[in-house]
């Protein structure tokens, strides 16, 4: 008997291997696990909210680190040039663009002017436009991050965040190099796609692996997101309601970005929980073609960015 809790969270061992062990062992599901025994009304509205909204939530989790980390930039990005003071009427506590400008948005054409400042790729994930902002994106990682991180393991989870949160950046500026982004939303949205794509790869499996027998409710969510992510993105003019989010700083083209590598990297970094066919196709078929995407995308992307004059001032 391991040392894991009601959850299955095993401090003593990372997620992944516990994950094996629980699943093969033939317990039920991740829907249908409690983390309370005794009588529900004794439990107490924090336990409660923990079991129903981040069950698989640990402060030793890469999830926990990156909110702390982005609370933290997010904080010290108000102090250098205080708040915005352009009309950006849907935010609360907005950074100064100079200061996200120095901290390092993400900008299609500043970035060409400036090749050298290559952490931009990087940094703009780690930014925020408003309290608001923030405060969605956290709550994305509490509730996706940690399921994800809790069953493919801490190490692909780091992996598919930040890289998808890269090749969903480039995707946008590919599209719109005029506009100027932040936030960790595209990274999050990489984490939706990811989901779908273990979904897909353990298909005939997510009775087992959730503990429901109704796969359509299972891919319910992720799709739903992605459905009003994509009409948000080609609302881009500016001052038309939420449209206007697209040019001031939240990226929602970089969301559909996110979501499309999250799918493709967890094609191939994923792998069936327990035999090659639960995915109703040759697992090599998802595998080569998530390569395939991505490294095309890769290659091809940077290549046109960086040369073509197309994405110049």
């Amino acid at each position: 008997m391991s040392n894991a809790n009601i959850h299955g969270v095993d401090h003593n061992s990372n997620y992944n291997n516990n994950y094996n062990n629980q699943y093969s062992s033939g317990q039920e599901g991740l829907f249908n696990r409690s983390n309370y025994k005794g009588d529900p009304r004794a439990q107490s509205i924090i336990s409660y909210l923990k079991e129903a909204i981040c069950p698989f939530f640990t402060f030793k989790s890469f999830s926990f680190i990156i909110i702390v980390v982005n609370i933290i930039i997010y904080i010290i990005s108000l102090i250098p040039y205080g708040l915005s003071t352009n009309d950006y009427y849907f935010y609360f506590l907005p950074p100064s663009d100079d200061t996200l400008e120095l901290f390092g948005n993400l900008h299609g054409f500043g970035l060409r002017e400036k090749p050298e400042q290559v952490y931009r790729w990087i940094t703009h994930n780690f930014l925020h436009a408003s309290f608001e902002h923030i405060m969605s994106n956290c709550f994305g990682i509490l509730i996706f991050g940690t399921i994800l991180e809790h069953i493919i393991g801490t190490w692909k989870y780091i992996i598919i965040y930040m890289i998808s949160g890269i090749l969903g950046g480039l995707f946008s500026v590919l599209i719109k190099p005029e506009v100027k982004s932040v936030g960790a939303s595209i990274c999050c949205y990489g984490l939706i796609g990811a989901l779908l794509g273990f979904d897909m790869i353990n298909w005939k499996n997510l009775e087992r692996i959730y503990g429901t027998k109704n796969r359509c409710m299972i891919l319910m969510f992720p799709i739903i997101m992605i459905i009003f992510t994509i009409p948000l993105s080609f609302s881009t003019q500016r001052g038309s309601g939420v449209g206007a989010f697209s040019n001031d700083r939240i990226n929602f083209v970089g969301h559909v970005g996110g979501i499309i590598f999250g799918f493709f990297l967890s094609l191939f970094i994923l792998k069936p929980k327990e035999n090659t066919d639960s995915c109703g196709f040759d697992y090599k078929i998802y595998f080569y073609s998530g390569i395939a995407a991505v490294a095309s995308f890769t290659i091809i992307g940077f290549l046109c960015f960086y040369l073509l004059d197309h994405f110049k001032r």
